[in-house]
């Protein structure tokens, strides 16, 4: 997992995996669906090579996501590397809502990516095989990053501060 600290810049993904996330989040509507991401740190960035459907289990799955925490665990434990997490916006676009941005921090740096994906209105195919069925979702990629400064009213404490930073993402 150290390996994907520090700067990351792209985030390549196969269609294949691309596709699967997709369909996941098409057959999960109108409900948010959520899932991790495996894969591995690459020259310039970080490469997915598979995607994991965990179960939303938030008490207003409409509008929230919460992994199931026991399919969370086993993918934690499975062996794999966890690269990120994703999850769905089903009715705006894939950017980090005042609620995302609040949960990051309860993955406790286990995960260097945040992915959130959207139904695509213009289903325009974002793989370059025109074999491939259509995608029909809008993804947007951000790195997690964590920092840690003084809180105001304790100078004697820390907490980390964690932000999303925008990645390109490669679909290949």
């Amino acid at each position: 997992m150290a390996a994907l600290h520090g700067q990351q810049n792209t985030l390549t993904i196969p269609c294949s995996v691309e596709q699967e996330m997709s369909r996941h989040m098409h057959l999960s509507l109108p409900q948010e669906a959520c899932g991790v991401v495996l894969g591995e740190s690459a020259a310039g960035g970080i490469r997915i090579s598979r995607f994991q459907p965990i179960r939303n289990v938030a008490p207003d799955p409409l509008h929230h996501f919460t992994l199931d925490q026991t399919e969370w665990i086993r993918c934690i434990f499975s062996g794999s590397t966890i690269v990120g997490i994703f999850h769905t916006h089903p009715h705006t676009t894939p950017t980090p809502s005042h609620e995302d941005l609040q949960a990051l921090p309860d993955f406790g740096g286990m995960v260097q990516v945040y992915l959130i994906g959207s139904p695509n209105p213009d289903t325009q195919s974002s793989c370059s095989n025109p074999n491939e069925s259509p995608s029909r979702m809008l993804m947007n990629a951000y790195q997690i990053a964590t920092s840690n400064h003084q809180q105001p009213s304790n100078a004697a404490s820390k907490f980390p501060s964690v932000h999303l930073i925008p990645m390109e993402l490669r679909v290949t």
